[in-house]
Protein backbone atom coordinates (compact mmCIF):
# COMPACT_ATOMS: atom_id res chain seq x y z
CA UNK A 1 0.00 0.00 0.00
CA UNK A 2 1.53 3.22 -1.17
CA UNK A 3 1.07 6.08 1.29
CA UNK A 4 1.74 9.52 0.86
CA UNK A 5 3.68 11.84 3.30
CA UNK A 6 3.14 15.53 4.14
CA UNK A 7 6.30 16.31 2.15
CA UNK A 8 5.01 14.96 -0.48
CA UNK A 9 1.73 16.84 -0.29
CA UNK A 10 3.33 20.33 0.14
CA UNK A 11 5.64 19.96 -2.59
CA UNK A 12 4.96 21.58 -5.80
CA UNK A 13 5.26 18.58 -8.35
CA UNK A 14 2.63 16.10 -5.73
CA UNK A 15 0.77 15.51 -9.15
CA UNK A 16 3.51 13.71 -11.10
CA UNK A 17 3.71 11.75 -7.75
CA UNK A 18 0.18 11.08 -7.40
CA UNK A 19 0.48 9.85 -10.78
CA UNK A 20 3.37 7.74 -10.55
CA UNK A 21 2.12 5.81 -8.04
CA UNK A 22 -0.66 5.41 -9.61
CA UNK A 23 1.03 3.84 -12.24
CA UNK A 24 2.84 1.90 -9.60
CA UNK A 25 -0.02 0.63 -8.45
CA UNK A 26 -1.81 -0.39 -11.55
CA UNK A 27 1.22 -1.80 -12.73
CA UNK A 28 1.55 -4.19 -9.90
CA UNK A 29 -2.18 -4.99 -10.02
CA UNK A 30 -1.97 -6.20 -13.24
CA UNK A 31 1.41 -7.86 -12.79
CA UNK A 32 -0.69 -10.00 -10.29
CA UNK A 33 -3.99 -10.38 -12.28
CA UNK A 34 -1.14 -12.08 -14.94
CA UNK A 35 0.44 -14.47 -12.51
CA UNK A 36 -3.07 -15.55 -11.16
CA UNK A 37 -4.45 -16.06 -14.80
CA UNK A 38 -1.31 -18.17 -15.70
CA UNK A 39 -1.59 -20.19 -12.40
CA UNK A 40 -5.29 -20.92 -13.07
CA UNK A 41 -4.35 -22.20 -16.47
CA UNK A 42 -1.61 -24.52 -15.67
CA UNK A 43 -3.85 -25.98 -13.13
CA UNK A 44 -6.71 -25.99 -15.47
CA UNK A 45 -4.12 -28.09 -17.90
CA UNK A 46 -2.57 -30.39 -15.31
CA UNK A 47 -6.50 -30.92 -13.96
CA UNK A 48 -7.21 -32.22 -17.79
CA UNK A 49 -4.20 -33.58 -17.87
CA UNK A 50 -4.88 -36.55 -14.84
CA UNK A 51 -8.22 -36.62 -15.49
CA UNK A 52 -7.70 -36.68 -19.57
CA UNK A 53 -11.03 -34.94 -20.16
CA UNK A 54 -10.22 -33.50 -23.83
CA UNK A 55 -8.35 -36.79 -24.87
CA UNK A 56 -11.70 -38.51 -23.74
CA UNK A 57 -14.13 -36.21 -25.34
CA UNK A 58 -12.27 -36.07 -28.77
CA UNK A 59 -12.42 -40.10 -28.41
CA UNK A 60 -16.24 -39.90 -27.95
CA UNK A 61 -16.56 -37.27 -31.09
CA UNK A 62 -14.39 -39.61 -33.47
CA UNK A 63 -16.51 -42.92 -32.31
CA UNK A 64 -19.70 -41.14 -32.68
CA UNK A 65 -18.86 -39.47 -36.05
CA UNK A 66 -17.90 -42.89 -37.40
CA UNK A 67 -20.64 -44.90 -36.21
CA UNK A 68 -23.36 -42.64 -37.58
CA UNK A 69 -21.09 -41.36 -39.88
CA UNK A 70 -21.53 -38.03 -39.58
CA UNK A 71 -18.84 -36.02 -41.79
CA UNK A 72 -19.18 -38.42 -44.80
CA UNK A 73 -23.21 -37.15 -44.68
CA UNK A 74 -22.34 -33.39 -44.30
CA UNK A 75 -19.87 -33.79 -47.16
CA UNK A 76 -22.44 -35.72 -49.21
CA UNK A 77 -24.71 -33.10 -48.22
CA UNK A 78 -22.43 -29.87 -48.82
CA UNK A 79 -21.59 -31.51 -52.15
CA UNK A 80 -25.34 -31.60 -53.36
CA UNK A 81 -26.11 -27.99 -52.07
CA UNK A 82 -23.26 -26.89 -54.43
CA UNK A 83 -24.42 -28.93 -57.04
CA UNK A 84 -27.83 -27.39 -56.68
CA UNK A 85 -26.88 -23.79 -56.38
CA UNK A 86 -24.48 -24.13 -59.56
CA UNK A 87 -27.44 -25.42 -61.33
CA UNK A 88 -29.79 -22.28 -60.67
CA UNK A 89 -27.31 -19.93 -61.35
CA UNK A 90 -26.57 -21.57 -64.71
CA UNK A 91 -30.42 -21.62 -65.35
CA UNK A 92 -31.25 -18.49 -64.17
CA UNK A 93 -27.72 -16.48 -64.70
CA UNK A 94 -27.90 -15.25 -61.30
CA UNK A 95 -24.23 -14.31 -61.36
CA UNK A 96 -23.75 -13.01 -64.41
CA UNK A 97 -26.87 -10.56 -63.33
CA UNK A 98 -25.55 -9.70 -60.06
CA UNK A 99 -22.12 -8.78 -61.37
CA UNK A 100 -24.07 -6.92 -64.00
CA UNK A 101 -25.56 -4.96 -61.14
CA UNK A 102 -22.44 -4.54 -59.45
CA UNK A 103 -20.51 -3.34 -61.97
CA UNK A 104 -23.30 -0.48 -62.89
CA UNK A 105 -24.23 0.29 -59.66
CA UNK A 106 -20.12 1.18 -59.50
CA UNK A 107 -20.58 3.04 -63.10
CA UNK A 108 -23.46 5.06 -61.91
CA UNK A 109 -21.02 6.33 -58.49
CA UNK A 110 -18.22 7.00 -60.59
CA UNK A 111 -20.49 9.44 -62.74
CA UNK A 112 -22.17 10.83 -59.94
CA UNK A 113 -18.30 11.56 -58.09
CA UNK A 114 -16.95 13.10 -61.21
CA UNK A 115 -20.33 15.29 -61.52
CA UNK A 116 -20.07 16.42 -58.06
CA UNK A 117 -16.47 17.36 -58.40
CA UNK A 118 -17.01 19.11 -61.83
CA UNK A 119 -20.21 20.97 -60.48
CA UNK A 120 -19.89 24.69 -60.08
CA UNK A 121 -22.74 24.82 -57.40
CA UNK A 122 -20.66 22.05 -55.14
CA UNK A 123 -17.47 23.93 -55.50
CA UNK A 124 -19.27 27.25 -54.56
CA UNK A 125 -21.25 25.42 -51.89
CA UNK A 126 -17.99 23.96 -50.24
CA UNK A 127 -15.98 27.31 -50.68
CA UNK A 128 -18.94 29.00 -48.52
CA UNK A 129 -19.19 26.23 -46.15
CA UNK A 130 -15.41 26.60 -45.36
CA UNK A 131 -15.46 30.32 -45.30
CA UNK A 132 -18.35 30.31 -42.81
CA UNK A 133 -16.83 27.98 -40.44
CA UNK A 134 -13.67 29.56 -40.35
CA UNK A 135 -15.21 32.75 -38.28
CA UNK A 136 -16.86 30.90 -36.16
Amino acid sequence: MYYISQEDKASPTNGRIYINRAQDVVSSMLAKGSAIRQDALNKAKAFDEKHQLTANASAKVISFDKRVGLTDKLTVGISVMNEKVRSVDERLHVSDKTMAAIFAAERKLNDTGSAVKTSRLVRSFIINTMSCNLYI
